[in-house]
């Protein structure tokens, strides 16, 4: 019931948010665009701070365009298709210019070939010709050169500047592309990349290996956010997400999920050696000590709650997300943190749930 009544108490939270940025998008005269809401969602929801403070910025009326760079620069993913076509856009440019200022450069050299064939055909056919012509032709030559060497560094400057911009724009690309499969607070991957990763796991409609995926909410981080502010709750995952990344092997996988809850996937273990893992992560997790604003000498910490499926007991990546959510479930339900994995007998008569409080 506790458990409910707190599940209750988020919705009702996040309906408050959304109508709180419907009310701001109306007020300030936001177009109601869905890349608006989302971009409105996470400034006014406080999970991103630097976010949060260049839309306070904005001020009443923005324009459009200055609302597209503040969400195209934080890599939103409804935004994605804007930082595409501007993308797109300077690609274009830098190569029409590199284009205009090779042909210009090739017309250039031409000249300079063609000035100094004539003055090679001027000795060859004419060679008693007079000194003062003779000093006329190298003269223009002189100064062609002169002409020639001046422009050739102008253009290699160019061409510099325009492979630099090349480079950055081969930089935004990547950055659109982690951002599309990176959680923006932990780094760790997002719910795109772990869907990508289970749907992976039965590429050939079978299990490709003994993998399990453990399910996790971090209990308490919640609680912290609405006792202690957005900014404490996102320096405790902060902390955990290093937490995480060692507790893993190398082929492993983890990824956050949710606003409390992440997803992990163990290669080639047993669900005994996957329950052992998540036994280990939980209390690595609950040694870790987040400092409270304004409070030098108090600290909180959490827990995990953890559910397990096995990849060779599940028919698909669904199958096994349902499984490892009902598990996860189960252990909620006890109202502890603990470790489940899923079995026939789940509801109760399944495997005991370890808990750090048990007698």
């Amino acid at each position: 019931m506790a458990d409910k009544s707190r599940q209750d108490g988020h919705l009702a939270q996040n309906a408050a948010v959304l109508l709180k940025v419907a009310q701001t998008m109306s007020k300030l005269g936001v177009a109601p665009f869905p890349r608006n809401y989302e971009l409105f969602f996470e400034a006014l929801s406080g999970q991103n701070q630097a976010l949060t403070r260049d839309v306070a910025a904005l001020g009443s009326h923005p324009s459009q365009s200055r609302i597209e760079e503040i969400g195209v620069k934080y890599h939103l993913p409804g935004f994605a298709a804007v930082a595409t076509d501007t993308i797109r856009a300077d690609t274009a440019r830098a190569i029409s210019a590199l284009n205009h200022g090779l042909k210009n450069s090739i017309a250039k050299k031409e000249a300079f070939a063609a000035l100094l064939r004539h003055f090679i055909g001027r000795l060859e056919t004419d060679p008693v010709a007079g000194m003062s012509d003779f000093a006329n032709d190298a003269g223009r030559l002189r100064d062609a050169v002169t002409t020639f060497e001046r422009e050739e560094r102008a253009f290699a400057i160019s061409m510099g500047e325009t492979v630099a911009q090349l480079g950055g724009i081969g930089s935004d690309i990547e950055a659109m592309r982690k951002a599309s499969t990176r959680d923006p607070v932990t780094g760790l991957a997002n719910r795109v990349a772990f869907s990508a990763k289970l749907a992976a796991l039965y590429d050939d409609g079978n299990a490709s290996g003994p993998a399990a995926l453990a399910l996790v909410t971090v209990e308490g981080l919640r609680d912290l956010g609405e006792s202690h502010g957005a900014a404490t709750a996102e320096k405790a995952l902060k902390k955990l997400a290093p937490v995480f990344r060692k507790s893993v092997k190398k082929n492993d996988f983890v990824a956050r999920i949710g606003a409390d809850e992440f997803a992990f996937v163990f290669h080639d273990v047993s669900a005994d050696n996957a329950e052992a893992i998540a036994q280990r992560i939980r209390a690595s997790v609950e040694v870790v000590q987040i400092a409270l604003p304004n409070r030098t000498f108090t600290s909180e910490t959490l827990s995990l709650s953890t559910g397990i499926a096995m990849a060779l007991t599940a028919s698909s990546g669904a199958d096994l997300f349902t499984q490892a959510e009902l598990a996860l479930g189960a252990v909620r339900a006890c109202g502890k943190p603990g470790v489940l994995v899923f079995s026939a007998a789940i509801g109760g008569r399944g495997k005991k749930t370890y808990s750090p409080h048990a007698a």
